[in-house]
């Protein structure tokens, strides 16, 4: 009985650790046509070597807890490539943005936060300065170029958990998410990946900047929470592009699943733009033999209607699940953000309100025929039940979403 008590502290101790640990883009990879990563290792700006000496993770993060001074999205630019290498790539190609979950994934119910760890947004610019502001980028920038100060566009939302990463918690099957995809997939650790793909209409040479912002704010109730940003940025060496744009991804049943893209994610570049807007959460592949191999990426905007309540069924830490969000026509939900600043004080502002209808609404990310488009919109009129199933974790997991 006592050692089990100690093995549960332990594993508790070792949970929280885990999770003061955030995370950062490590690895930039190329896709293929096969969906498998391809080519040398490219590297984010800022880049730190976990076995350094030296290293220390609050380095190489870039962490915001406050928007209201437009604080940069990326770290200095200069001599960021002196002794590592961007990736090199082409217009229209896929790529991966690597990074560790660090307990996020799987320790979900330690702190409430948004669903699925919140939102991973992947932004591009040829303009790239050190001085862009995260306010200038994050909900400005759209995916058709002219958001915002229209220096750049967004590229790709997925969640942070992409629906099958873990980090290796030496074999503590008393962690229930780390347990089932560990048995699932055999391997120590599997790092989580953002894909997303390259704009068709890029030069063949110079850099291209992509900007990795993971939106997890802390909930503090159904109309507050915290601001908590994290980024990575990351310069893209531009080439010649491959024979044939648009050329289709048709995923093989023979990678491994730590070497290769996600198909769901190349499917559907944007996932999400916020609570209750975009595309139902697509099945993110659990192994590499429930990959179809012919399914491929789209770049097809189209067109959808909200419906005054719908439902849908995914497939997720290994059950699936039925959400049934309804909403009245014309309700009115009022949102209010906190941010706290480094002194720990907290400033409170209200947001526009967001009216919902029967009626097919704006998303914050504008569509064209380059860019994968929500194909349902759901709107939102409360959020209680939605967001008890985002605080504590395990009930979206193993309890009833509608209770």
């Amino acid at each position: 009985m006592l050692s089990n008590s100690i093995a549960k502290s332990l594993a508790l101790l070792a949970a929280v650790t885990a999770i003061h640990g955030h995370s950062w883009v490590e690895q930039v990879r190329l896709i293929d046509n096969t969906g498998a990563f391809t080519g040398p290792i490219g590297y984010p700006i800022g880049y730190m070597n976990r076995s350094a000496p030296d290293f220390n993770d609050s380095l190489a993060q870039n962490k915001i807890l406050n928007t209201a001074t437009n604080p940069v999205v990326c770290k200095p630019k200069e001599n960021a490539y002196a002794n590592v290498d961007r990736l090199s790539a082409g217009p229209g190609d896929y790529v991966a943005l690597i990074y560790q979950e660090n307990g996020h994934v799987t320790q979900p119910f330690l702190t409430p936060r948004p669903y699925r760890d919140g939102i991973v947004n992947v932004y591009g610019t040829l303009h790239h300065e050190d001085s862009d502001g995260i306010n200038d980028v994050l909900n400005s920038w759209t995916a058709d170029g002219k958001g915002g100060n229209g220096k750049g566009k967004l590229l790709a939302t997925h969640y942070f958990d992409d629906g099958q990463c873990y980090q290796n918690a030496g074999r503590n099957f008393a962690i229930p998410i780390y347990k089932q995809r560990y048995l699932e997939h055999g391997l120590d650790q599997l790092y989580c990946q953002t894909d997303f793909q390259l704009p068709e209409d890029l030069p063949e040479q110079g850099t291209y900047t992509v900007m990795w912002v993971w939106d997890w704010p802390l909930i503090t109730s159904d109309t507050q929470n915290t601001t908590e940003i994290y980024t990575s940025c990351a310069e893209i060496q531009l080439g010649a592009a491959k024979d044939g744009k648009n050329a289709k991804v048709k995923f093989s049943k023979s990678n491994p699943i730590q070497s290769a893209g996600i198909s769901s994610q190349l499917a559907t570049l944007i996932e999400a733009t916020g609570l209750g807007i975009g595309t139902h959460s697509p099945s993110a592949p659990s192994s590499t033999a429930t990959q179809d191999p012919e399914t491929e990426p789209t770049s097809t905007a189209t067109e959808s209607s909200t419906e005054s309540s719908s439902s849908s069924t995914k497939k997720h830490h290994g059950g699936v699940k039925t959400v049934t969000v309804t909403a009245e026509p014309q309700t009115t939900t009022k949102w209010k953000t906190v941010t706290v600043n480094d002194a720990s004080s907290a400033t409170q502002s209200e947001t526009s309100s967001t009216a919902t209808s029967t009626s097919a609404q704006q998303t914050s990310a504008s569509t064209d025929t380059q860019q994968a488009a929500p194909t349902s919109i759901v709107p939102v009129t409360t959020i209680s039940k939605f967001m008890k199933a985002r605080a504590t974790g395990q009930a979206r997991r193993e309890g009833d979403y509608r209770s």
